[in-house]
């Protein structure tokens, strides 16, 4: 599939902090139609001057159709939530508009998602996380998209609003809950992968999870 195909045109990014800004960037190197939902600062920084994007020693500038209104952006083939953890609550309850039928919604994001034991069997199987989704709203909101959870290997800060730089690591892994193949996941692997993100797709993607939240629980109070 290439950046042309239907499945793949539309792309928005919930949260332009440092990670979704860099997602944001590469996508668009590739040819995707990059939309953002923003708000304050951020979307203030985004309609003016645009996305700036400091990488490998090259200064990027991205004009991107940025709105605090999902509804202004409308429906997306691809949503993706670049967001803080707390934050999805919020965002569940306001994304809907950029929802269709077939949307792949895809987590870039630190912890545990809602979706976690889906596909995983076993004992596991269906259950839901109450500590991370207490009354099943963020499930509820996406129960009928298609769902993928990306998991950064990649350190980059805000500088200021919009304005991302990136110190090290470049990758980024993929995949959906049941680990099964998909036609929509495999062209944003390939449409990350033509901007520049060294991307990749797992078979289990909850391993991928479970490695990077070890890591930063053992990792980050010592550093």
């Amino acid at each position: 599939m290439s950046a042309s195909d239907p499945a793949v045109r539309k792309i928005a990014v919930v949260g332009l902090g440092a990670i979704g800004g860099w997602i944001a960037a590469a996508l668009h190197r590739a040819g995707a139609e990059v939309s953002a939902l923003a708000r304050g600062t951020t979307l203030q920084a985004l309609q003016t001057t645009g996305l700036t994007v400091h990488q490998d020693g090259q200064t990027g500038v991205y004009r991107l159709q940025a709105s605090d209104s999902a509804a202004e952006l409308g429906p997306q083939d691809v949503v993706v939530l670049a967001v803080k953890a707390p934050a999805l609550r919020q965002v569940a309850g306001q994304v809907a508009p950029l929802l269709k039928p077939g949307t792949l919604v895809l987590t870039a994001m630190n912890g545990v998602p809602w979706w976690f034991l889906q596909g995983f069997g076993g004992a596991c199987a269906g259950q839901a996380l109450h500590s991370v989704d207490a009354d099943g709203q963020i499930a509820a909101a996406f129960a009928a998209q298609p769902l993928a959870g990306g998991v950064v290997h990649c350190s980059a800060t805000t500088e200021a609003p919009a304005v991302v730089r990136h110190h090290f690591g470049n990758g980024l892994i993929l995949g959906s809950p049941s680990g099964q193949p998909s036609a929509g996941l495999d062209a944003v692997v390939a449409l990350l992968q033509r901007g520049g993100i060294q991307a990749s797709l797992s078979t289990q993607i909850q391993k991928d999870v479970w490695f990077k939240l070890w890591g930063n629980m053992s990792v980050n109070p010592v550093s």
